[in-house]
């Protein structure tokens, strides 16, 4: 065995150095993005984007250059501006992997942009880093009506799939021509047009349609235009020798494209060849190494079952898993916090459904309504006990979030029972409990007293509320304006902020929001599962269940498939669902 690591341990040395000496280092784990992948933002309304910079490790401060188009954009806070069209962001670490800042924009013109993350530097536990790639988000802001076109025209022919509120166009036109016969028709007669040059060279070409409404807004059509270059004519060997250039390699010419402009120097080949050679050889006995180590449990496993002792009340827990391996039950004495026992749920639903109070009135004294039933669950039995964390998984619809609101006390089940004490459950549900025509502020009060939270708790605890959610600066805004991630955030936040509740229930809240912010919420679970709380995550992602927990249901159309370890029930539902 030691002999099969000191070759292993050789051959990674002769990787590493072969890799190092043909490409140039590289930190790896930093990266830098944006909290979404694009923005739709309004004219004249000021508009959030975050900027992201992380790492494998503690980020102990952040230097990020950011560019935009101030033409299109108004720059209103964040960072700070050094000049038009250029933002510096500075922000030292609190000991997370991840650094954030909110920047705020006002759009001033109609159409699309983009920001750019240029350059970032981050300080890491491990020293400087400088993440030299750049990270660009389009940002869409939707033609108003006094602005828009009715249609642009090319040489009299209409632009292929033109709408009036899609700013953004690509055609392409032949080696031949060399200036656009473009039209573009304003829906209102008042509204002012001006397009750009349209010379046209080889290649890409961009060409503007800007449009003025009467009340003075702005809105700009782009059209990339894209010229065919033409065809190269073939020079003889006469020629070449008039001109006095010397004669190419023909073939070494040929090698060079078929390589994409780049040639390997036999050096280089070598080195690749030899880097080819040593890969291959350490996966091989890596697998080989892993097959014997599997072989070896599996054996070991085999030996030592018949010393299990399984309670009769596990035995029944450990339902059969299709396609999994047999499941080594452990002894756990620890008592049943929930006890769901045959729960069936079934619910009512009217097969035609009446158009108005008056219909529904006539059909019911005439005895003309028809109900159908649908079981949601149908025979559920399933125990957590006290300190484990169990996933509950399956596909949309399948009954996950039925089970946890009748063991939350939401629902009544139509058939059987679960015993659990209701006092100690605290639910959180994306949006429960939110008024989306109140600020984010009165919701923290809102939602914090339905859970039951008193007002000087809430006093006390609402700057950790926002800090956590990451929304400073946007608690005054209505939280109809924030988006789907934003509101999981908040409501993650009021309900973790409180003491370690005996019993937390999460329905598909670690299945949103952006990377960072993921990572965060399971780093607090995870505390709260130090802290001896029994928590339910429900959610359709396996990743999400193995990564968390040690126990899964699986539920599916209603009917409990699988109850056991998170890997086996996850693996199974993959097979199933794969």
């Amino acid at each position: 065995m030691k002999k099969n690591k000191k070759y292993i341990s050789w051959l990674a040395a002769l990787f590493i150095s072969m890799f190092l000496f043909v490409i140039p280092v590289r930190a790896a784990g930093e990266n830098i993005h944006f909290g979404s992948e694009e923005y739709q933002w309004n004219l004249h309304e000021t508009s959030p984007i975050g900027v992201y910079a992380g790492a494998e490790t503690a980020v102990l401060s952040a230097e990020i250059t950011v560019l935009y188009d101030a033409e299109k954009l108004e720059y209103v806070s964040g960072g700070e501006l050094t000049e038009p069209g250029k933002i510096s962001v500075k922000k030292t670490g609190t000991g997370e992997e991840e650094i954030m800042e909110m920047l705020q924009f006002l759009p001033k013109i109609s159409g699309t942009t983009e920001v750019t993350i240029q350059n970032a530097v981050l300080a890491t536990q491990t020293g400087q880093v400088t993440v030299e790639n750049s990270v660009s988000v389009p940002v869409n802001i939707p033609v108003l009506e006094g602005c828009k076109l009715s249609g642009i025209t090319i040489d009299g022919t209409p632009v292929e799939n033109f709408q009036p509120e899609l700013s953004n166009y690509e055609i392409q036109v032949s080696s031949e021509t060399e200036e656009l016969n473009l039209k573009a028709e304003p829906l209102d007669a008042q509204t002012q047009v001006e397009i750009s040059p349209v010379n046209l060279q080889a290649g890409e070409n961009i060409v503007t349609i800007t449009t003025t409404s009467l009340s003075g807004d702005k809105a700009v059509y782009e059209l990339k235009v894209i010229k065919q270059e033409t065809a190269a004519q073939p020079v003889t060997d006469l020629e070449k020798a008039d001109s006095g250039e010397e004669g190419l390699n023909t073939q070494n010419v040929q090698e060079t494209e078929e390589k994409g402009g780049f040639a390997l120097t036999g050096r280089m080949a070598a080195l690749f060849a030899g880097l080819t050679v040593a890969l291959i050889l350490l996966l091989s006995v890596q697998f080989l190494l892993s097959h014997k180590k599997k072989m070896r449990k599996k054996k070991n496993r085999k030996k030592a079952a018949p010393e299990l002792q399984v309670s009769s009340e596990e035995k029944t827990e450990n339902i059969e898993l299709l396609g999994v391996e047999e499941e080594l039950p452990v002894v756990d004495n620890r008592e049943i916090e929930i006890a769901v026992k045959h729960v069936t749920m079934e619910f009512k639903k009217e097969k035609d459904e009446s158009s108005s109070i008056k219909e529904l009135a006539v059909r019911t004294l005439k005895g003309q309504r028809h109900v159908e039933k649908f079981k949601a669950l149908d025979d559920v039995s399933f125990t957590v006990k006290k300190g484990e964390v169990v996933g509950i998984i399956g596909t949309n619809g399948s009954g996950k979030s039925t089970i946890l609101k009748i063991i939350s006390g939401v629902l009544t089940p139509t058939k059987g029972t679960v015993e659990v004490d209701r006092s100690k459950i605290q639910l959180l549900t994306l949006g429960t409990g939110f008024d989306f025509e109140l600020t984010g502020r009165e919701n923290v009060y809102l939602n914090g007293a339905v859970i039951g939270y008193t007002k000087e708790f809430i006093d006390e605890k609402y700057d950790e509320i926002v800090k956590f959610a990451e929304l400073e600066g946007f608690m005054e805004e209505k939280v109809r304006n924030y988006s789907s991630g934003m509101v999981s955030r908040l409501g993650f936040a009021i309900a973790t902020v409180r003491d370690t509740p005996e019993i937390l229930i999460l329905d598909e809240v670690l299945s949103v929001g952006d990377m960072f912010f993921r990572k965060k919420s399971e780093r607090r679970i995870k505390e709260m599962m130090r802290g001896g709380s029994t928590v339910l995550i429900v959610s359709h992602s396996p990743s999400v269940i193995k990564a968390n927990c040690s126990k899964a249901v699986w539920i599916e159309k209603g009917v409990l498939k699988a109850v056991g370890r998170a890997e086996d029930v996850c693996r199974a539902y993959e097979k199933m669902n794969g």
